[in-house]
């Protein structure tokens, strides 16, 4: 048997405490804690002592629905310390399994619009929504901090764009869930648009040559050269690139589906640098 075993009036207190959960006892015999997402009632007593029973002493518990209805119980070791009882609730109201049906509309909505998203738990802060990318890079959706557990205590959605090791940048941060959502889809176009899905917005793509008009007239020269679906259909353009200085100039013509296809992409970058920044 366990000597002096928390009273049912102190595990209701350090259930409270421990978990920031409300929590409560009936007349000292009942300690009785709500789960915060599905509002489900966790009740638990001292269960009856055998005269003479050399068996630890246990309590029994049972979780309720909010219709009363009984949805699963058992028994647990009747401790002095409240710690392994107050995990246990923890464990019970910040489960996977109990958070998850709040955010299924949430991760529906993004499915809506092409972004596919997890429910994923992080250490040190809670529950956030998660979306991979190509390149092992992931956008991070949550609130304030750590997601809520109940969606409808989410003040401001903020998502932001994360590497391994490095914070990319924040897509958006602001009350409305669609706006949310459709900023989201956005900055994924652009991050497809702009870099196949390869690499993460401002993420520099890897060539021997500096960054210069040389270099751009021999990109151009290499996109100009590629195979195309239509060699003869017009639009196309004269190029002519020097340097800042005016000399050391060359011209190239390219071709109307390499115009259209630069026009696109730079229509986005702009997009993309009035919305994000460069």
């Amino acid at each position: 048997m366990t000597d002096n075993p928390i009273s049912m009036t102190d595990l209701a207190i350090a259930i409270r405490e421990g978990a920031q959960v409300e929590s409560n006892h009936l007349y000292g015999k009942t300690a009785v804690f709500t789960l915060p997402s599905s509002g489900d009632e966790v009740a638990l007593w001292p269960a009856p002592i055998k005269p003479q029973s050399p068996a630890p002493l246990r309590l029994l518990w049972v979780r309720r629905s909010q219709e009363g209805k009984t949805i699963t119980g058992g028994e647990l070791p009747w401790p002095s310390d409240p710690k392994p009882l107050v995990n246990w609730a923890i464990s019970m109201a910040y489960s996977d399994d109990e958070i998850a049906p709040q955010y299924a509309p949430v991760l529906a909505t993004l499915r809506d619009h092409n972004v596919i998203a997890n429910l994923v738990h992080v250490q040190g802060v809670g529950h956030l929504l998660h979306v991979a990318l190509p390149d092992s890079t992931y956008l991070s959706i949550g609130g304030e901090e750590g997601l809520p557990s109940r969606v409808d205590q989410v003040e401001n959605w903020h998502v932001q764009h994360e590497g391994v090791d490095e914070h990319i940048g924040v897509v958006y941060h602001g009350p409305e869930l669609h706006k949310m959502v459709s900023t989201t889809q956005l900055y994924l176009q652009a991050t497809a648009t702009r870099y196949g899905g390869h690499h993460p917005l401002g993420a520099p793509v890897a060539d021997e040559r500096e960054d210069g008009p040389d270099k751009l007239y021999g990109l151009l020269s290499d996109l100009s050269e590629l195979r195309r679906v239509d060699h003869s259909s017009p639009g196309g353009a004269m190029m002519t690139i020097f340097d800042a200085d005016g000399y050391n100039g060359a011209t190239i013509a390219v071709p109307a589906e390499v115009v259209t296809r630069m026009s696109r992409l730079l229509s986005v970058e702009i997009r993309v640098i009035e919305t994000y920044g460069g």
